[in-house]
């Protein structure tokens, strides 16, 4: 239920939240209330990709927004649908990068948008003439195609305004790209999702371009990929984090606390020497 309706409308923070105390309270302490000092790891970094450093779990807004860019790809791959000249109320981040997301490679043009739609190398004369751009029209933006814009060089009769020298200088410019651009009318255009490996888009790589250029968890394969049981995988990646209530980390948090290592009586206990320096635990792994 919950995915059908983040794909329909633009979840409130409020019921977010109250999804989410749900969650996390399961997820740390097995009941529905959780407390802010039950929650080991900020809830932010549980629900990246486990890749990323955290579970996998999924981030209801960015899931929200990744579910509703799938009507701008609807939008533009089968335009036949009733609603498809509607306009899609979303907000300006999933707009935009819906925008960044589709890229055309024109055949005879007809369902390729001239000025917004990335066409040109991968970009779209907004990207390439901003101040040329911002002279056209609201309307003309929406509705000229690329192939009425070629027929008898159309496009340029949609430029008002005042010419200024940036404006005449992105002119050139854009007449230079299109001098020698050819239409092929025996072919339809074809849209591409630049990130699957098909160009088809899914919910799920919309999900994981919202973390593009994230820092990848060093260690992430070495804790899920292993044979172990789900619940010694879980404890390596509190370990991996540093987040175990180790003597080093109750003394920062001015909470009581041993002295030194309850095992060996050697050291200030830390999960490394927990796990590895202890003498104790040498003789355990041995």
């Amino acid at each position: 239920m919950l995915i059908y309706m983040l794909m329909a409308v633009d979840f409130p923070s409020w019921a977010i939240k109250a999804v989410d105390k749900i969650r996390h309270g399961f997820l740390w302490r097995g009941r529905k209330d959780a407390q802010g000092g039950h929650c080991i790891i900020a809830w932010l970094k549980v629900c990246r990709p486990r890749e990323l450093g955290g579970l996998g779990i999924s981030d209801l807004k960015t899931l929200g927004w990744a579910l509703r860019m799938r009507w701008f790809w609807l939008q533009k791959t089968k335009p036949d649908r009733p609603w498809a000249d509607l306009t899609i109320h979303v907000p300006g981040q999933v707009r935009a990068f819906s925008a960044a997301a589709i890229y055309s490679e024109v055949g005879n043009g007809a369902a390729t948008l001239f000025w917004t739609d990335r066409w040109l190398h991968g970009q779209s004369i907004a990207d390439l003439a901003p101040r040329l751009f911002a002279t056209i029209s609201v309307r003309r933006r929406k509705k000229r195609t690329v192939q009425e814009a070629l027929t008898n060089q159309a496009w340029i009769f949609d430029i008002q305004g005042a010419l200024t020298v940036g404006v005449l200088i992105e002119y050139l410019h854009l007449w230079d790209i299109l001098f020698d651009f050819q239409l092929h009318p025996d072919s339809e255009d074809k849209h591409i999702w630049r990130f699957s490996a098909d160009g088809q888009y899914y919910a799920k790589s919309a999900y994981e371009g919202f973390f593009l250029g994230s820092t990848r968890f060093g260690p992430w394969e070495k804790v899920w990929k292993t044979w172990a049981p789900p619940k010694c995988r879980f404890f390596m990646w509190l370990v991996a984090h540093k987040r175990c209530w180790t003597v080093d980390r109750l003394a920062r948090r001015g909470l009581p606390h041993p002295t030194c290592c309850l095992m060996c009586d050697q050291a200030t206990e830390t999960i490394d020497h927990l796990l590895d320096h202890c003498i104790f635990a040498r003789e355990y792994w041995y």
